[in-house]
């Protein structure tokens, strides 16, 4: 009893959706004019000063972080202790980043936001590197036992 009733309700709520098209005059019932215009692409309002800034810092700290895991790759350690005692090490050269926003007037929530996706890019970096050298080591470690036992 209940199933034929939904089924009824659902069609007819499935012809009403259909039938119910704006009329020709009609404006369209979605986003209105100044949404739309809210949500185009604008450049930048930051000056070209304070990009290049920005992007020196942010350059400093990749630079730091490959520095440091050239470094520290090859310790035997586990991967994400070193991984994060790489990112320690380049912690420091992140202020920069922010200290450029904030001489611009740029809000705390923007150059956060920013400050944390460069944090990020650079631990997923890190740890993917570091996480290699370490598995190409074991499987070395790993055919080299296997010719070893190959040749007893």
């Amino acid at each position: 009893m209940l199933k034929p009733l939904l089924l009824a309700i659902s069609a007819g709520l499935i012809f009403v959706g259909c039938d119910s098209k704006p009329e020709a005059g009609e404006p369209p019932s979605g986003p209105s004019e100044s949404t739309q215009i809210d949500q185009e692409w604008k450049p930048s309002t930051l000056s070209a000063e304070t990009i290049a800034k920005a992007n020196a810092a942010v350059l400093d700290y990749r630079k730091c972080l490959s520095e440091e895991t050239k470094a520290k790759a090859e310790n035997r350690a586990d991967p994400r202790d070193i991984a994060n005692t790489i990112l320690k090490n380049c912690e420091n050269r992140l202020p920069a980043i922010k200290a450029a926003f904030d001489a611009e007037n740029v809000p705390a929530t923007i150059s956060e936001r920013y400050l944390r996706k460069t944090r990020s890019q650079g631990a997923q970096g890190v740890l993917r590197i570091v996480m290699g050298v370490h598995a190409e080591r074991s499987g070395e470690e790993e055919e080299a036992k296997a010719a070893n036992n190959t040749n007893k």
